[in-house]
């Protein structure tokens, strides 16, 4: 019998894992780290989790490819980002009246050249260095980003996730060895903030 369990573990580690590439997603993971994927609970996805999925777009600017990101907004919610020298997310739950700024630890000392003003109606950059406005995430969508969001491709460039895209939900780091543990939320809450909300457009 233990025996047997030994063998599970270790073909779900093969074949139910996956090797991290690029930055993205540091500090939460880092490159050449060894993932293991759950894949039966993406009907449970929640804010902030992580998950793994296809790039949307085309396959010449990266689409069809697997990435990690970080659930910012769910279905229903709107999503925005005011820039600056210290960009602020927002998100106006679903139903909800309140206007939260996203609190991600990493991502003050991890702005860099790729955060600006957003959103478009697709969830990408408005395009006008000067302007941020609401998006509405659809339904069957999430709206990703990374924790290195300063050299993250994600939301702000190819626009919101399919959850049909999403193949399971990183959550068990297997190596290396000494960093061996569970993925957890990274840290990030919603604070309430008061409206209006200096700099940030309302489109309909």
């Amino acid at each position: 019998m233990a025996f047997l369990l030994v063998m599970t573990v270790v073909v779900a580690a093969l074949f139910g894992s996956f090797t991290v590439k690029g930055r993205s997603m540091r500090p939460a993971m880092s490159s050449g780290d060894r993932i293991l994927l759950d894949p039966l609970h993406n009907d449970d996805i929640e804010r902030f989790d992580l998950v793994q999925g296809a790039q949307p777009g085309p396959a010449r600017f990266g689409g069809g490819t697997q990435m990690v990101k970080r659930v910012i907004g769910m279905a229903g919610d709107r999503v925005a980002i005011v820039g600056g020298e210290t960009p602020v997310v927002y998100v106006r739950p679903a139903g909800s009246a309140g206007v939260y700024r996203v609190d991600n630890p990493a991502w003050p000392t991890r702005i860099g050249d790729e955060v600006g003003m957003c959103c478009d109606r697709e969830g990408t950059y408005d395009g006008d260095a000067g302007s941020a406005g609401w998006a509405t995430v659809p339904d069957g969508s999430l709206w990703v980003l990374g924790d290195n969001w300063g050299g993250s491709t994600d939301s702000r460039a190819f626009g919101f996730l399919q959850i049909a895209d999403v193949s399971g939900k990183p959550w068990l780091r297997l190596l290396p060895a000494g960093s061996f543990g569970r993925l957890g939320d990274g840290g990030l809450e919603l604070v309430a903030v008061a409206e209006p909300v200096a700099g940030l457009g309302v489109r309909p």
